[in-house]
């Protein structure tokens, strides 16, 4: 049932400490501050396992980031840098930073910070490379096709469903006011023209049930992304975590703007899902690979 997508081309401790950070100018944008970087290599030493499946850790590796206060860091990001920071996260800064510390922590070898910030890096930036705010990868389905094609992830969701919408993916084009980078006016036309190529683009998507269906609740693993796609027309992505298993079912890990920080909701992902069905018509299905 495939789809052809192809052409849609610990909180306040660390952030107190972070404050006596002195401001290198490379050095504060690549890594935030040294109490950061400390516990970003406390939990790849953790889970350190050279040759090893990162998806399998994905899960452990964000339980681990509960807590961390909401941070709207993709907004705040004036230049168009992806920080080794976990003193707050937004949606798609935690999906980033959890997989790049389960890629880091499975990779060949003894890990160091600079390997961290480079899978950060290439999991952020289209192309894997960071060229200024435009080049960030703001829209769900941008990141998918991106670092699918690179081998980061594999998507599931077209091996299950045949459904999709299609959108126009221009909301930060449209609310440039929201965005620190797009003060300036070269930024702002950079990421227009970015936008542009999102006219017409193809999201496949599960049914908002059926996570609950037998034939796939218990195909998705410990560890799994999930992207709770909005009705929204100029987005794609309401919300996005991952997944992790406990004795009643799936529940889901993300950075929650709602509750201001990192949790766990205490319900399992396909009541929760219901609960929010006027936010939520579907989802996408994806695996760190």
């Amino acid at each position: 049932m495939k789809i052809d997508t192809a052409r849609n081309i610990f909180g306040g401790m660390l952030a107190a400490l972070c404050l006596g950070l002195s401001a290198h100018p490379v050095m504060a944008q690549k890594f935030h501050c040294e109490a950061d970087t400390t516990k970003a290599m406390e939990i790849i030493r953790e889970f350190h396992n050279p040759g090893g499946d990162p998806a399998k850790i994905c899960g452990p590796v964000a339980s681990r980031l509960v807590g961390v206060p909401y941070v709207q860091v993709t907004k705040e990001d004036s230049l168009g840098v992806a920080e080794i920071r976990l003193d707050g996260f937004d949606d798609f800064s935690f999906v980033n930073m959890v997989a790049a510390l389960a890629k880091t922590a499975t990779s060949p070898g003894h890990s160091r910070a600079k390997d961290l910030e480079m899978a950060l890096e290439k999991l952020t930036f289209r192309r894997g490379e960071a060229d200024g705010f435009p080049s960030r990868m703001v829209y769900g389905g941008d990141w998918i096709v991106d670092n699918r094609a690179r081998g980061n992830v594999k998507e599931l969701t077209e091996d299950f469903s045949n459904n999709f919408k299609t959108k126009s993916l221009d909301y930060v084009g449209r609310h440039r006011d929201e965005y620190v980078a797009l003060k300036d006016s070269a930024t702002y036309e950079r990421q227009r023209m970015v936008e542009f190529g999102y006219r017409t683009f193809k999201i496949p998507h599960m049914k908002r049930e059926s996570s609950e269906w037998k034939q796939v609740g218990p195909e998705i693993q410990d560890g799994d992304l999930i992207m709770l796609l909005t009705p929204e027309p100029d987005r794609d992505v309401w919300e996005m975590g991952y997944v992790v298993r406990r004795d009643d079912g799936l529940h889901f890990i993300h950075a929650s703007e709602r509750d201001g920080k990192v949790v766990e909701e205490p319900e399992v992902l396909g009541r929760y899902i219901k609960r929010h069905a006027k936010e939520v018509y579907g989802w996408r299905w994806i695996r760190i690979l």
